[in-house]
Order: structure tokens, then sequence, then C-alpha cells
């Protein structure tokens, strides 16, 4: 079905994301000249996508998606932002939805039929707001645009599932459904038993957080922290990502620490390189 007929189908059904939200009646999606955008009362949701590499293969293994947002005045603000709005907690399962299904739209546009995950963020609000049967409403808008959950990777708060039992309680409903899931910014110094937990959750792929970057940039007398970190993530069968490598010397510095993926602006060459080999 072309984009332009499923955007006016999801119009019509927005309903389906969540029928108890205010939000569903001020919300729209927009296909034009090959490009997808959202609409949210006064707020334009442009999303986009950033390719994450395999270190071994030197190839897209991934796309990760993300979001620009423009008021009315075209001032911008941090996707974050959306979710402490003063909405409630219909409105907020809402807006997860829909950003999901934005992105979604975006990578298909982008990619058509790609054998390549995307990865898209599950927010702690959403999360929350849902009791049980988690992934399931997603599942089947991801249905409605041919895609399969085992071709989205969702991403939830590495410390909040080591931490919560209802996140680990989504976390599993989420992997008995087929969705790979990432655990972001999983604390240095996790235990062996922490990473199991993890595994047991469904997690596969982990990112470090955001201060270990930083870190490695400024001694190397912080590596053996980092180095046991990405091991210790590896002997549990996860794969390591290392994101944000944005400054020159980054990937030298990360090759160092074994990671299985990397993405950042250091690595637009590798991207351009795939592009013309068709990769």
């Amino acid at each position: 079905m072309p984009l332009t007929q499923v955007t006016n189908y999801l119009n019509e059904h927005l309903y389906v994301f969540n029928p108890n939200a205010s939000l569903q009646h001020h919300a729209a999606f927009h296909w034009e000249d090959g490009r997808i955008w959202g609409q949210l009362y006064n707020l334009t949701l442009y999303p986009s996508q950033q390719p994450i590499f395999s270190l071994e293969r030197l190839d897209i293994a991934a796309w990760e998606a993300g979001v620009e947002i423009r008021d009315q005045h075209d001032v911008p603000h941090p996707p974050d932002w959306l979710y402490f709005l003063s909405w409630n907690q219909e409105d907020v399962v809402f807006l997860d939805r829909f950003l999901r299904v934005l992105h979604a739209l975006n990578h298909l546009a982008l990619n058509g039929a790609s054998t390549k995950p995307l990865i898209v963020d599950v927010h702690w609000r959403h999360i929350q707001a849902v009791e049980v049967s988690h992934g399931s409403v997603f599942e089947s808008l991801l249905t409605q645009l041919g895609l399969h959950p085992s071709q989205v990777v969702l991403r939830l708060d590495g410390s909040v599932v080591l931490e919560e039992e209802h996140a680990q309680a989504a976390a599993h409903s989420f992997h008995q459904r087929g969705y790979p899931l990432l655990a972001q910014a999983v604390p240095l110094g996790t235990t062996s038993k922490e990473w199991q937990r993890l595994k047991q959750n469904g997690i596969r792929w982990v990112t470090p957080p955001p201060d270990a970057l930083p870190l490695a940039r400024k001694s190397r007398e912080h590596f053996p922290r980092l180095t046991e970190w990405s091991k210790d993530a590896r002997l549990a069968g996860l794969k390591v990502w290392w994101p944000k490598l944005d400054r020159p010397g980054d990937l030298g510095i990360m090759t160092q620490l074994e990671p299985t993926l990397v993405s950042g602006e250091q690595l637009s060459e590798f991207d351009r390189a795939t592009a013309v080999t068709g990769g």
C-alpha cells in the first residue's frame, strides 16, 4: 500500500493508538513530496535516522530514530520535553505510540523493506501508564505497516529495568512478542548477576552511561572500568553499542574497548562509503 494511503488510514484510525486519549483529536501524520512528519497541536515533529555501524563488518547494522520538534514560532524543543507537558497518562500512552509509528513510517519511506532494524524509544512514563500486555497495540500498528516486532528494537532505560519490577515485567512482555530490546545507559560497575537479569528480561543490546565516553576521552586511567563494562556485557551475550562518537579520535578510543556497534558524526565516512557500494 502506498504511504499516502497508509498515512490517510492511520489518520482515520488514531483512536486505535489509545481510545481514551484526548490527544487523538489533535494529532495527524502528513506525507508530501517523499517526506513524512507529524503534528501534535501546534507542534511539528520531523523524524530522522542515524546509521549504527558494525565494527566487525564496517557496514550499517541498524538505524537509530530521532525527532526534531518545533512549535508554531519555529522554536526547537528537545524530544523528552514532550512527555512532561501537562498531558495525562492516557495522552502519554498515545504520544509514545504516535512517535514510534511516525518513526516506522519514516523508516519505510527511507529504506523500504530494509532488513536492518530500527531503534525507537519506549518512554518510562508510557511503561508506568500501561499495566499489562506491553507491546500488543504497537504490534498491531506495525502489522498495518507490513512490519514485524523483530524489525523494531525498543530502547528502555537500563537503570529502570534493573531496579523496577514493573519495568522488568514490561521488558519481558515486549520480549515475548518478539521485540529485540536495548537497555540504555547501563551503569558502570553493573554486576554479573545484574547483566544476567537484563538478559533474562529480554535485553539483547546495551549502551553505556552518558559519562562513559567523556571519561574515555579524558584519561586512559578510566579504561579498566570501561573495558570491564564492555567485557561483562559481551560475556552476558549482549551487543555493546557506543553512540555519539562525534569528535576526532573517538573511534580510535572505542576500538580499544571492543564494542560491537558504534555511531556518531565520526562515522559519516562509513555512511558515504556504504551508500556508494550499496552495502
